[in-house]
This record gives structure tokens, C-alpha cells and sequence, in this order.
């Protein structure tokens, strides 16, 4: 059987999302080999739940965080294992244990980013070097593990993120842009959380962009979608520079709402300081929307710049101003920008290539 163990395939978030893209992969695979598979989640409620994704259905164990009760479950199917995935790094351990029990088994962690960007505790770093594959989402983040984990390089297999294939428009179809006249937006969506800042995302960086984009684009609005406690402080950093009443902080939305943010933006934004591959990017750029990302950790690996959007420097408040003010008054370079990006996902990060990628690991 090939068992798949995730922090939760129920929750939001990249990592979440990479998961159950991984897990429609193994059973899809598995199915077609007349082969059993498992998957557990860590943080899902504790029972069976029913997942879909990329028009595969599978179901998921979850354990409410319970670990204990998780490794019983692990160490109970252990000898049945041909393969096991952990889509995380602090799963790795478990590898071990499936190791110590069943020698001949085979297992693959995952990595995403800033996780691996210091040295891990010793029993999760060990799981990660006797997996015998480790993802990686870009290059960089590959070079953390090599450097930091001590992981050799040739163990390590570059798996993007893919957009979800539910989000991807109809093929030739773009986006409907917003309407001439109307008070052009510029978008960042993002968990708020304090012990990331705003300043990790470049929200701050944005927010203090702002009163120079204004004073030549008076009508510009900042709209935020995401939440998190991080969200008061940088309400009051808006107060404080003057632009409170062009910012607006619209909180989670569902996925309906969201679609319709990025349809009525003009640019999406996050210059981040420390991004291990952002899949708001790719959701962006799949709408036919120009993208502007910190020139940092493996953003500059899903465009170049001057391509689908422009890289800056993180915290740098007047270069990002200059490049969404070039934006904001030159509509065909929208339009440039915003078809290379939707040609770039459609051939670097859709599904299928994801699948092929992921795919060839769990042979």
C-alpha cells in the first residue's frame, strides 16, 4: 500500500493545497494499479472526511492534532507499506519509525520553504536525510536543504506548486478587466499573522508606497483580502501615513469573493521578504493579471522580471512605488505582462505538469 501522511488536507493554505494536489496524485495512481492506499491529517478533525481535488475524490483520517494516536496508526500499517509521503518536514520522524519496522519501505517528505531555512531539531533533520527523495518547491528552497539539512543535492526533486485546476479559466479565456473610469485597485492577498508581520509579506512596505502612488494616481485603492492578528497594527500603520481611507482590509473571503478580487484588480502585489514559492502568485497570473513579488527566496523562479510583473527589493518603498505608478499608467503593459503570466502557468504550473512531476517520484 502507499500510505500519505499530512499535516491536514482540510485546512487553507499553500501547503494544505500542495497536499491534496500530492494526494489526488497517489490515488490516482494507486487505483490504477489495483493498489491501497491511506492518507492521514495531523490538524483534521478527528474521523473520515471526503476530499476533492483536480476531479479526484479520496478520503483522509484525521487525529484533531493528536500525534500519539497518529504514529499508533502509522506503526499499525507499517509493515504494508511500499511507499509512504509526508507532506512535511515535522512528519519526516515518522519515516523512521516506518523505516525501523519495515526496512524495505520507501519515503518521501516534502518541503516548502521558510521550514527548512534553519537547521531543523535533530530527530526531524535525521528523517528528512534517510528519506530517500525530498521535494523541494524551487531552487532556492532546494539549497536550503542541501545546505542547512545536509541533504545531498542529488536526493532532492524540484516539484512546483500547481494552480488548482478548479481556478484555472477556460482555455484563451482572460480575466474580465475592470471598467474604464473606475478607481483602479491593487491587491495583496495573505494571512495576517504577527508572527509572520506584514513586513514578511511586504504589506507594510506597500502601505508605505502608497502616498507616492497616490499623488499621481489619486483614485488608487489597496485592498487586502486575508486576515489574521496581525491586522490592527497595519490598519494603524495606513492611519499613520495618511492613506487609511484608500486601503481596505476585507478579511477571508470564500472562494467565490476572492475570484472576484482578482477580477477587479489591476495589479496583484507582495514583495515578500522571505517567499518559498506563493501560489497567489500563480492564481494572479493565471487571471491575466501583472504580479509585482520580492526579488527573494523562490519567487524570482516563477517569473523573471520585466516578464509577467517586476521584482523588488523587500522593503524598498519607492522602487515599488515606481513600478506600480508604471503599471497603473501604461494598460498595454498590463495587458503584456498579464498574457506572459497566464502563458507561463499554463505551461510551468498547471495540474498535469504538477502531476507528471510528483508522479514520476512514486514509481
Amino acid at each position: 500500500m502507499i500510505l500519505g501522511v499530512f499535516t491536514g488536507l482540510t485546512e487553507h493554505g499553500g501547503i494544505q493545497r500542495y497536499g491534496r494536489h500530492g494526494a489526488a496524485v497517489i490515488a490516482t495512481l494507486a487505483r490504477s494499479r489495483g493498489e491501497d492506499y491511506r492518507f492521514m491529517g495531523l490538524n483534521d478533525s478527528v474521523g473520515q472526511h471526503e476530499i476533492e481535488t483536480a476531479g479526484v475524490s479520496f478520503p483522509v483520517t484525521g487525529f484533531a492534532r493528536n500525534k500519539l494516536a497518529m504514529t499508533r496508526a502509522v506503526m499499525a500499517c507499517a509493515r504494508g507499506v511500499r511507499l509512504a509521503y509526508f507532506n512535511h518536514p515535522n512528519l519526516a520522524p515518522l519515516g523512521l519509525v516506518i523505516r525501523a519496522l519495515n526496512p524495505a519501505a520507501r519515503y518521501i517528505v516534502s518541503t516548502h520553504g521558510t521550514e527548512v531555512w534553519e537547521p531543523l531539531p535533530r530527530l526531524r533533520a535525521l528523517g528528512l536525510r534517510c528519506a530517500d527523495r525530498v521535494t523541494a518547491t524551487a531552487e532556492f528552497n532546494a539549497a536550503k536543504v542541501v545546505a542547512l539539512q545536509c541533504v545531498g543535492r542529488e536526493r532532492i526533486a524540484i516539484v512546483p506548486c500547481a494552480l488548482d485546476p478548479e481556478f484555472a479559466p477556460p482555455t484563451g479565456a482572460a480575466a474580465p478587466r475592470p471598467h474604464p473610469g473606475e478607481p483602479p485597485i491593487v491587491l495583496t492577498v495573505s494571512r495576517l499573522m504577527s508572527a509572520e508581520h506584514g513586513e514578511y509579506k511586504g504589506i507594510d512596505t506597500v502601505i508605505e508606497a502608497l502616498p507616492e502612488v497616490l499623488a499621481a494616481f489619486p483614485g488608487v485603492r489597496y485592498v487586502v483580502v486575508g486576515d489574521g492578528d496581525d491586522r490592527p497594527r497595519l490598519e494603524q500603520l495606513a492611519q499613520r501615513c495618511g492613506v487609511d481611507q484608500q486601503v481596505t482590509f476585507a478579511g477571508s473571503v470564500d472562494a467565490a469573493a476572492l475570484r472576484a478580487f482578482y477580477a477587479a484588480c489591476e495589479i496583484f502585489v507582495m514583495p515578500s521578504r522571505t517567499e518559498g514559492f506563493g501560489i497567489v502568485f500563480l492564481e494572479a497570473m493565471a487571471l491575466g493579471i501583472p504580479v509585482v513579488g520580492g526579488n527573494h527566496g523562490g519567487t524570482p523562479e516563477v517569473w523573471a522580471d520585466g516578464t509577467a510583473g517586476f521584482l523588488v527589493d523587500h522593503g524598498d518603498a519607492h522602487a515599488l512605488a515606481g513600478r506600480l505608478k508604471l503599471l497603473l499608467g501604461d494598460c498595454d503593459l498590463r495587458a503584456r505582462m498579464g498574457a506572459a503570466g497566464r502563458a507561463l502557468v499554463a505551461s510551468n504550473f498547471s495540474f498535469d505538469r504538477f502531476r507528471q512531476n510528483f508522479g514520476a517520484l512514486l514509481v
